[in-house]
């Protein structure tokens, strides 16, 4: 995860107001790889290390791949500079998820429990916590929790029932910030 919130570090931090994007516009990364891209992806995503430990060749191609479709999106839709980072953010988030899907790391009773819990309540805490451990992420510091965040996590991971081992714990915050990379990255990308 390290890796990923380095290569899509600058997203969230040099994004400048413009006009408003079209959040429905994202949707154009997934749509515009070509089949033999497609197909890479396929393979690559199951490969990634989604924990970001070491020196991760799937990841870097992983990247050139996204990068190469975001710059055809880009042209197509007449992106700035600006909406273009948080479209890369939000379709590493999109292909980190989906590669976590894959890994089978999780059950899907435990995936379904997570998402259950998510759906359930108010999770405003929940998510500004995990928007803010990705800026912290970004900046270089993936390391340091604060103790309310960690409040927030610990909370939120016994209620889902899954992870009450410190490994599972992990799977589940790495899910989570799959998921907190597309959710603060369309927002930023609509506020373009």
């Amino acid at each position: 995860m390290r890796g990923m919130l380095f290569l899509a570090g600058a997203a969230l931090t040099l994004a400048s107001p413009a006009a408003a994007g079209d959040t429905g516009e994202l949707a154009c990364l997934e749509k515009t790889y070509t089949a033999a891209q497609r197909a890479e992806l396929n393979g690559l995503i199951g490969t990634v290390n989604i924990l970001g430990t070491g020196e991760d060749p799937a990841l870097a191609r992983l990247a050139e791949l996204v990068t190469t479709t975001a710059s055809a999106c880009a042209a197509q839709l007449d992106w700035s500079e600006a909406e273009l980072q948080p479209a890369l953010l939000f379709e590493f988030g999109r292909l980190m998820e989906a590669g976590f899907l894959r890994n089978d790391k999780l059950t899907e009773d435990e995936m379904a429990a997570i998402d259950a819990a998510l759906a359930t309540g108010d999770r405003s805490d929940l998510w500004a916590a995990l928007e803010q451990q990705l800026g912290a992420g970004m900046a270089g510091d993936a390391d340091t929790v604060s103790d309310q965040n960690v409040d927030i996590f610990g909370s939120f991971i016994l209620e889902t029932g899954v992870g009450l081992d410190l490994d599972k714990a992990e799977l589940v915050g790495v899910y989570l910030a799959a998921k907190a990379m597309q959710r603060a990255s369309a927002r930023q990308f609509a506020a373009m």
